[in-house]
């Protein structure tokens, strides 16, 4: 049997997962860190992902895909402000240029907050 996925589908479908993925990024930490917490593996592994693959994604499944591996990327990281700039890059992704370059530029400070370079 062969399925197949308009681009739509696929474009559902990566929001879907992303969602999936950042409901089980916030229930895993309950505290908050002010300072956002360590640039641990995980939160290191983002900033490079995202830093990456930011200037290839100018279409909304090309964002879509980035922050879907971002978002995989963080997963398990205790720095709970790129956690939620991660959030919001996955869910500007589909939305104007504008709000996907602030939630970019967001998460690009988080990262260098926490001391990515």
């Amino acid at each position: 049997m062969k399925v197949s996925l308009s681009k739509r589908g696929l474009v559902i479908a990566c929001v879907a997962v992303v969602v999936v993925l950042a409901a089980l990024t916030v229930s895993r930490s309950g505290e908050e860190d002010a300072g956002g917490g360590p640039l641990d593996a995980p939160a290191n592994q983002a900033c490079t992902d995202f830093a990456d693959g930011y200037p290839q994604a100018r279409t909304p499944a090309d964002r879509l895909a980035l922050a879907d591996e971002v978002s995989t990327s963080s997963a398990g990281t205790d720095n709970q402000v790129i956690a939620d700039r991660v959030l919001a890059v996955g869910r500007s992704a589909n939305d104007s240029d504008a709000d996907w370059e602030s939630a970019a530029d967001a998460l690009t400070q988080a990262c260098r907050d926490a001391g990515w370079s």
